[in-house]
């Protein structure tokens, strides 16, 4: 648009800094275009760009007029270096920016370079649809173009009725002939985006609610809608939980009824063995028709539409490699008997892999002697779609694995892509050693390296449940296991045998090799009279007659001059140890880890700002941002969108992360960032931990003394490990079982403290010490019946008077 235009609705008297710039075809600075009114609404809502230069406001403006005006974002920083290869104009400052865009009505959506076709539909629907408008796919070839035009677009034919007797909506879908059009094109593997008609002939719409482009559920929301429909749940009810999740929504409980039609059309079709829609294969993960079964054999059928695509592929190397496992983990005794099971996800590009097929194991057979055609397939509902062939005598009818319900769990709740339920010996052995425990506990083993999620120092917890005469009866403590051991990859079932699982086939074997290695060690440990569960794995303890670690001795806390009678005695299982202020000085903190991170937080981000790991820092962040501008939280800053270019979004990263620092935050979206900074550091020599000189020496005498020793910081678990495997005394890890951070929770609040008893496996809180600088700490750990001691070390904050808590100085007098 000429800079002329508009003048009088735009415009004051008072003159401002523009900065034209023209951009060719190619892009060469890597930064998405935007429309001229667009980048003014956006960079005057969301960045105020104020005070630069005299106080005047700066506006990014095209160099020439096209047909659709274009911009690009700046950063402050480089309008000095751009000052001479671009003129400056002056123009009129905005007064209205509201009135403006109301005048000019519908905008057409911000061009710009996308990553695929979806994310480039998604943000043309996306901003029509706060425009007013809705636009439909007009023309395309998946891999070569897309046109997208206004849905008001055409004309009527002429044998459709006219005046008074057309239906009439709240969302008028009658047809203007609107011009409007855009374009997708795709180009050495991106989409760019252009305008080839930017305006409507017609008002922008007043009430969108019925209109089809809002009235789609998203698949997350399908997949609760269909859940609760399975547990018997009413629309309105669906719809209450619906909205818990999206305050926004505004689809009512008949399109929730409409979803579970669909739902229950679908179901009663596969049952029937009639012919599903399309939309019910693409459910199941099968493109075509077929017939099903359940996974209890009761219905099972095949015909010969399913036979195209269960001779695909996909399904014939799943197949095939199902029966190699099972021949491979026969050798290996944990398939001897015909026991134990496989169950694989058949990989599909094309299908999403919550629907993805399941190939399974069948029951009762020679797990030695299993090929291909002995698999059975399933949807990923539970429905069986292809059974074995019958074999002649001596061979049984074939039967779907009892572990189908189990395996579907799993693949339900843990989104997995392979299960595997072995029979081996050390995993029924491994949970009779202790015939009352709720757990499996392993430390400082190379093997558990090898288990997701985990390393050398961790603990590795594996939750154990009782055994049932029928195998399908373990769903519920399966569920309640795996829902309270989030981290788990595996669960024991004793006098029995082990379920593993990963995302991959590779990953669950594995996965599986590693835990029966674990628990062969154990096994061989105990034999040997050590402790597999401490970080030594010394000669295991008995405290008061009692084996293991697990008795008592005095609680008594004497006061008065340190001495052997006046000591704390080792009463409790374990130690569960802040940092900052007890193991660590706070200055070390303050003074040298804060304003490392503070200094190279933006450095940080823009090197490593494409890595996965820093893409979930920048999330959390995102996350955590916006509900501290809910909040109002001083400091915090709008994220602008990614296309506005890296260099914006950084900064305004780093001016948040800045305030966060500044305030002293204990949030994790904050302390993971700086852990991941701080990792830098150490990596380089640039930092160095520091600990108490009695620190050491303390955390020897508990290690020898059987007990256990945890950590719980409000910094991430991977900053309080870097301090300890680089600390002024060596690397320390060896003394620990464990380290918590504040994805327990809040350290003030005492359900985090409940939440690590539960963890560690303590079953009396009184049998773990929590040792910390901070009084309300202390009072929260004391709420849930830990005992407490306070530290007093050099730099710390003053206590309340009459606080009620022992107090000490050194670790020596634990």
């Amino acid at each position: 648009m000429p800079l002329g235009r508009k003048k009088s609705s735009l415009v004051s008297a008072k003159p401002s800094l523009a900065i034209p710039i023209s951009l060719g075809k190619s892009l060469t600075f890597s930064i998405f275009q935007i429309s001229l009114h667009y980048s003014l609404s956006l960079l005057l809502s969301l960045f105020q760009f104020r005070h630069l230069k005299r106080h005047q406001p700066i506006h990014l403006l095209p160099q020439s007029s096209t047909r659709t005006d274009r911009v690009s974002f700046l950063s402050l920083k480089s309008v000095h270096s751009l000052s001479k290869a671009f003129y400056f104009q002056p123009i009129m400052e905005v007064q209205d920016l509201d009135k403006h865009i109301k005048q000019q009505k519908m905008l057409p959506p911000p061009v710009g370079i996308f990553q695929t076709r979806e994310d480039l539909l998604k943000h043309v629907r996306d901003f029509a649809l706060s425009q007013g408008y809705m636009v439909s796919i007009k023309d395309s070839s998946k891999d070569r173009y897309v046109t997208v035009a206004c849905d008001k677009g055409g004309v009527y034919r002429k044998r459709l009725k006219s005046g008074d007797n057309m239906r009439q909506r709240k969302m008028p879908s009658r047809l203007t002939n609107c011009p409007f059009e855009v374009v997708g094109k795709k180009d050495d593997e991106l989409w760019t985006l252009t305008i080839k008609h930017g305006e409507h002939n017609h008002e922008p719409a007043t009430d969108i609610s019925d209109h089809p482009s809002c009235r789609r559920f998203t698949e997350e929301e399908i997949l609760i809608i269909r859940e609760m429909s399975t547990a018997g749940k009413r629309p309105r009810q669906i719809l209450k939980v619906l909205r818990q999740r999206n305050p926004n929504l505004i689809l009512d409980s008949r399109n929730v009824y409409n979803v579970k039609a669909k739902i229950r059309r679908e179901s009663l079709s596969a049952k029937n063995m009639d012919s599903p829609s399309s939309s019910s294969a693409a459910t199941m993960g099968v493109p075509s028709e077929g017939a099903v079964g359940n996974v209890n054999g009761n219905e099972v059928g095949t015909t010969a539409s399913f036979a195209g695509y269960m001779e695909t592929r996909g399904v014939r190397e799943a197949r095939v490699l199902a029966s190699e496992l099972c021949r491979h983990m026969y050798t290996l005794g944990w398939f001897s008997g015909t026991g134990g099971s496989i169950t694989i996800k058949v990989h599909d590009d094309s299908i999403p892999k919550p629907h993805q097929l399941v190939v399974i194991s069948p029951s009762g057979v020679q797990k030695e002697r299993m090929v291909p055609e002995d698999m059975y397939v399933l949807s990923s509902d539970g429905f069986i779609l292809s059974t074995p062939p019958l074999k002649p005598y001596p061979h049984k009818p074939p039967k779907c694995t009892d572990c189908a319900p189990l395996f579907m769990k799993v693949y339900e709740m843990r989104d997995a892509g392979a299960v595997i339920h072995s029979h081996g010996m050390e995993s029924c052995i491994v949970t009779m050693i202790l015939p009352f425990s709720k757990e499996f506990r392993i430390t400082h083993m190379e093997m558990i390296k090898g288990i997701k999620g985990h390393g050398y120092h961790d603990e590795l917890v594996v939750p154990i449940i009782e055994n049932t005469a029928h195998e399908a009866e373990l769903v519920e403590s399966l569920t309640e296991a795996i829902t309270a051991y989030p981290k788990t990859t595996a669960v024991l079932v004793r006098n029995h045998g082990v379920y593993v699982w990963g995302d991959s086939w590779i990953s669950a074997k594995t996965q599986a090799e590693c835990y029966h290695y674990l628990f062969d060690a154990a096994i061989k440990l105990h034999q040997l009279g050590l402790d597999w569960s401490t970080p030594t794995h010394g000669p295991i303890r008995s405290i008061n007659g009692i084996w293991g670690c697990n008795g008592t001795m005095s609680r008594g806390l004497k006061v008065g001059g340190l001495s052997l009678d006046d000591m704390i005695e080792p009463s409790q299982r374990c130690i569960l140890l802040d940092i900052e202020g007890t193991t660590t000085p706070i200055s070390f903190v303050t003074d040298v880890l804060f304003p490392y991170a503070h200094a190279n937080v933006g450095k940080h981000l823009a090197a490593t700002f494409d890595s996965e790991e820093t893409q979930e820092d920048i999330n959390l962040l995102r996350s955590q941002i916006q509900h501290d501008l809910e909040q109002g939280v001083v400091g915090a800053v709008p994220i602008p969108p990614d296309y506005v270019g890296k260099e914006l979004v950084i900064a305004s990263f780093v001016a948040n992360v800045e305030a966060m620092i500044r305030a002293d935050r204990n949030i994790t979206a904050l302390k993971q960032l700086q852990g991941h900074i701080w990792r830098t550091g150490f990596q380089s020599n640039e930092l160095v931990g520091v600990v108490f000189d009695d620190v050491p020496e303390a955390l020897e005498r508990w290690h020898a003394s059987g007990i256990k020793v945890y950590i719980y910081s409000s910094g991430s678990r991977e900053a309080q490990q870097l301090i300890f495997s680089n600390s002024n005394y060596g690397d320390l890890r060896k003394y620990f079982c464990g380290f918590f951070d504040t994805t327990m929770g809040n350290k003030k609040e005492t359900h985090s403290y409940f939440e690590i008893l539960r963890t560690v496996g303590i079953d009396r809180p009184s049998d773990m010490l929590f040792v910390t600088d901070v009084f309300q700490e202390a009072v929260a750990a004391r709420a849930a019946g830990l005992e407490v001691v306070i530290s007093i070390r050099p730099g710390n904050g003053p206590l309340p008077e009459n606080h009620g808590f022992r107090t000490i100085e050194t670790f020596l007098e634990i």
